[in-house]
């Protein structure tokens, strides 16, 4: 795969810590606000458990799907057409800057829909856009956020894996999520994995960034629960899942599903921020992902 070496870089100190309340009382927080019969959106709509921070900042909205089409292109040897973003959660509202790259048709999969509502964003998203040149679709005549997505030539497919079963195998240049891959279930990810490898193209491209770090603090003291704990229904509710897969346990599920798979990018910890006690062991932790804060990982079909 002619992708470049990876590059390490020392993540600092406190990176991803959250509000400075101990860990436990943030813990606890959650899981007992994950017990209030209160919609997910409602709770972001409150500023709690909610996802794509920053999501109107204009570096955010245009830089980021500029680059991945440019490196799908360099890989491709020509211009990305398809593309397929796992898990946006509100970074559905990039449509018109997706379109306004040449990219189309433009998939999104996520398991609940969290695409605003509200059409302001999708318009600002558009004028990020025209800012750095480009042409946008028109959305003028637009009343809703589903106007907008059919104007940019968007679909979103809400639900599991089996969602992805809509896509025409083969059909997708483009493939990318944005630390979405370490919320899939631990059960869910190799399906997902297969889902994604029957809808590649040809020579498609992967653009994964992925966090392994707890989600609450930013080191590895989530490492410590037994599975029976974290894969039950608690975490779920609480929003606090992921699936404590280390680097190289995802780069050997990419590969058992058909995908070459290569790290460009990895932020390490100086010295890994286990637990005390260490990792639950039935984890089955491999030493060298405990220093892994963060990575991108490349994929093509095999």
């Amino acid at each position: 795969m002619p992708s470049p070496a990876p590059q390490d870089a020392i993540v600092p100190p406190g990176y991803a810590a959250g509000a400075p309340v101990p860990w436990w009382a943030k813990l606890g927080v959650k899981l007992v606000l994950g017990t209030l019969p209160v919609p997910a959106r409602a709770w972001r709509a409150l500023g709690l458990r909610r996802h794509s921070f920053g999501a109107l900042d204009p570096v955010r909205l245009v830089h980021p799907l500029q680059w991945r089409a440019a490196r799908a292109a360099a890989l491709l040897g020509r211009p990305a057409r398809s593309v397929l973003e796992v898990g946006p959660g509100a970074m559905v509202l990039r449509a018109p800057v997706a379109a306004a790259l040449g990219l189309g048709p433009i998939w999104y999969l996520d398991v609940e829909d969290d695409a605003p509502r509200d059409l302001a964003p999708y318009r600002a998203a558009a004028e990020a856009a025209r800012g750095a040149g480009l042409v946008p679709p028109d959305l003028a005549g637009c009343a809703t956020h589903g106007d907008v997505l059919r104007a940019c030539g968007a679909r979103l497919l809400v639900g599991g894996t089996g969602r992805l079963a809509e896509i025409p195998a083969g059909s997708i240049d483009l493939t990318f999520s944005e630390v979405a891959l370490e919320h899939v279930r631990r059960d869910a990810f190799a399906p997902l994995l297969a889902a994604l490898r029957r809808v590649a193209a040809p020579g498609g491209v992967g653009l994964h960034g992925i966090d392994f770090h707890d989600h609450l603090g930013g080191g590895l003291r989530h490492l410590a629960f037994p599975p029976a704990f974290w894969e039950g229904a608690a975490v779920a509710r609480a929003g606090l899942y992921c699936n404590r897969l280390g680097l190289s346990e995802m780069l050997d599920a990419f590969r058992a599903a058909g995908f070459a798979a290569a790290v460009t990018e990895r932020g390490l910890w100086p010295a890994a921020p286990l637990p005390p006690g260490g990792a639950h062991p039935a984890l089955r932790r491999r030493a060298e992902d405990d220093r892994v804060c963060h990575a991108t990982v490349e994929t093509r079909p095999g």
